[in-house]
């Protein structure tokens, strides 16, 4: 988009230089009563953008209306959200990325507001939040439900204050992109960002926007228990290997508080008796506390392991990306 050309959302308009490239990355499956549409508007909106979609094997022609409609088409056999995000990351070079579900149910006019923060250099990464103050997101009851815990659940983990960790609409830098390993397979593939975005120090803005609900004839493909589930263990693995000492250290704390339940009644017992009736209790004990202080001592060197491939990493992307001289 040239310098002057705004794209507008409630007559605030934006500007984003003229040699760099924006790249909208749509992944689909089985999107053709809305693909059509999502392309349209966003092209209204960043008219210079390029249009990506990812098809993600879909049989419905989405495919086929998505190079009709002037987008650039990726095909991505493997199934999974995931994939199809890493391939179009990988297969598209651009200066921004927006990111956008192909079922018409995230407002393009909002990429604007999205974009003010990223170009006035506040933030890496933006996220459309449905649960924003004074939002008003169509959600169904156990996705309602989905979008309050897990946030809960990353707060409560990593004290990490969003409110909305699962938007599939963002937009992002691209240093972000080239800066966050993707390993995500399916719709665990937003709260990977988001949680790898917090542990790299990445900037994130969440940027309040209104869901629409799906228009008529178009279903969605989330399994609401199985990826659910799924999403939680990916927050669980991330909290694991980002932060291994608060993992494998109250883990270990709650093994050696377990040890002191049959500890207790064999210690008792000693005082009273000078006596170890109660043999099996004894060594369960003991195992515990060992296996609690083992955890312990895990965490401490994997922290302090993690701690050195930070290092590692930070001095590496100092090497790839040295930083800008000024003339």
């Amino acid at each position: 988009m040239s310098s002057g050309e705004p794209s507008a959302q409630g007559g605030n308009a934006i500007a984003i230089p003229a040699k760099q490239h924006v790249a909208v990355v749509i992944p689909c499956l089985n999107e053709a009563p809305t693909i059509a549409k999502v392309i349209a508007d966003f092209r209204r909106v960043l008219p210079t953008a390029t249009i990506y979609v990812i098809d993600n094997g879909s049989t419905d022609g989405t495919a086929a209306l998505a190079l009709s409609s002037g987008a650039e088409l990726i095909v991505e056999a493997r199934r999974g959200k995931g994939f199809a995000v890493r391939t179009g990351f990988r297969r598209i070079d651009a200066d921004y990325y927006v990111m956008v579900d192909g079922d018409d149910t995230y407002p393009a006019e909002s990429v604007a507001a999205m974009f003010e923060p990223i170009l006035a250099g506040r933030a890496d990464m933006t996220v459309g939040s449905r649960r924003m103050a004074g939002t008003s997101s169509q959600f169904r009851p156990l996705n309602r439900l989905g979008n309050w815990l897990f946030p809960t659940f990353l707060r409560l983990l990593l004290r990490v204050k969003l409110t909305d960790i699962l938007s599939g609409f963002r937009v992002m830098t691209r240093d972000f992109v080239q800066g966050v390993p993707i390993t995500a397979r399916d719709f665990d593939i937003e709260a990977e960002l988001t949680v790898k975005a917090v542990e790299r120090n990445y900037r994130i803005v969440e940027v309040p926007i209104n869901l629409r609900a799906r228009p008529e004839g178009s279903f969605t493909k989330l399994r609401r228990v199985h990826d659910g589930r799924r999403i939680l263990w990916t927050i669980v693995l991330l909290f694991r290997d980002y932060r291994p000492m608060a993992f494998f250290g109250g883990l270990g704390f709650l093994v050696m508080l377990s040890g002191l339940i049959p500890g207790f009644a064999v210690i008792r017992e000693f005082l009273q008796t000078r006596l170890v009736p109660n043999l099996p209790s004894a060594v369960l004990a003991v195992a515990l506390e060992l296996m609690g202080m083992l955890l312990i001592a895990v965490g401490l060197v994997l922290s302090a392991t993690a701690r050195r491939f930070q290092e590692l990493e930070e001095k590496v992307e100092m090497m790839v990306r040295p930083p800008t001289r000024r003339p």
